[in-house]
């Protein structure tokens, strides 16, 4: 497709009617104004005991208000603030005013400027993106493009971490990523696949600042299967099988951490019952390094310098239970376990959190 036809599919999908959009159930209309509070409080205990990463304990809260205007059908506005609390500390880790505009092109894709709307809304794999930064980073700010389809999800984003002026003394950060998703079949069907891609680049510049260390860039990319189908009626059991492979790169010669280049497979099953899914694997890896990932899947130590231990042969598994109550309120508990048959060591996290996401109509403020 050529630049002309690119734009004419933009320009189409502008042009499609997009209806009221619905978060939890309430309706979003052009000319009312929302209050939409986001709050999530979270214990997440890490028993380490190996020299990849070291355990710890993560706990707090944070609270997300938010004011929602849309002056016409297809813009809306966000403008709020993210607090970050962390018990037994001093005030708050992370405070910061939150703003963004987003454009909606039809009823299934989008564009948002600003404040994004929250790490978890990625759907990333743990070993490359942590699911912890749900809790302890939340709020990015950047542009994203997302488009959440029946067979179609794609998000493309830009999280900017950290902004350089000229002569600064430390690095700019960013991340950027495509997570992608195919369903070739229908919701309906017995058997159903699931065809994802994923790639992220984390990069750390620092051309216009006083910072010594040069220039580098890592990407991670992962692609698979994934096949479920119902294993009782009414689909209250469903079961499958899925299969990851992941690859690690930096772009520079010498990297930070000591690798330049790595790889690594996940197969897994799975099964779930009404609110709980349980999740066995074998994941298995050569010199495997993901600087935003989970370290525990790593090959790089984060506490002992110089240390890459590889090949990395770990049983997985993991138990979860989400309850939803009410499009309001839900509650997670989850127990996630890896046994390392080389170092014949299990390390396990215990993980709990109460999560609140609630949509407020306040007024109608119409545009003269």
């Amino acid at each position: 497709m050529n630049y002309k036809g690119i734009i004419a599919f933009i320009l189409g999908l502008a042009a499609i009617d997009s209806p009221a959009q619905k978060y939890n159930g309430v309706t979003v209309t052009e000319g009312d104004l929302y209050l939409n509070f986001r709050n999530i409080s979270f214990v997440r205990n890490n028993e380490y005991s190996n020299p990849v990463t070291e355990g710890y304990t993560l706990i707090g809260w944070f609270i997300q208000p938010e004011l929602v205007y849309r002056p016409v059908q297809k813009a809306e506005l966000r403008l709020g603030t993210h607090l970050l609390r962390y018990p037994g500390t001093n005030g708050f880790s992370a405070a910061k005013p939150l703003f963004s505009t987003t454009w909606f092109f039809s009823e299934l894709t989008r564009f948002t400027l600003g404040s994004l709307p929250g790490a978890d809304t990625h759907r990333m794999f743990d070993p490359h993106f942590s699911i912890e930064k749900t809790y302890k980073a939340f709020s990015e700010d950047g542009l994203q493009f997302l488009t959440e389809g029946e067979r179609v999800f794609s998000d493309t984003w830009v999280s900017w971490e950290n902004y350089i002026f000229r002569d600064d003394s430390e690095r700019e950060i960013f991340t950027a990523g495509e997570s992608f998703r195919y369903t070739p079949t229908d919701e309906s069907s017995r058997i159903r696949f699931e065809l994802p891609v994923q790639i992220l680049f984390r990069h750390y510049g620092g051309q216009i600042s006083d910072y010594p260390e040069p220039v580098e860039t890592f990407m991670n990319l992962s692609a698979g299967v994934k096949v479920i189908t119902d294993a009782g009626p009414g689909r209250k059991v469903t079961a499958g099988l899925e299969g990851l492979a992941f690859y690690g790169s930096s772009m520079r010669d010498n990297a930070a951490s000591g690798i330049k280049d790595g790889h690594a497979l996940w197969a897994l099953m799975f099964s779930s019952f009404r609110h709980a899914e349980f999740r066995a694997g074998y994941w298995t890896s050569e010199n495997y390094y993901a600087p935003e990932g989970n370290f525990i899947f790593g090959s790089v130590s984060d506490h002992l310098d110089n240390v890459v231990v590889s090949p990395r042969n770990l049983i997985t598994g993991s138990l979860n239970i989400r309850i939803p109550y009410n499009n309001l309120l839900e509650f997670f508990l989850g127990f996630d376990g890896w046994y390392d048959t080389d170092l014949k060591r299990f390390d396990n996290a215990v993980t709990l959190h109460l999560r609140i996401d609630e949509l407020i109509k306040l007024a109608s403020v119409k545009r003269n």
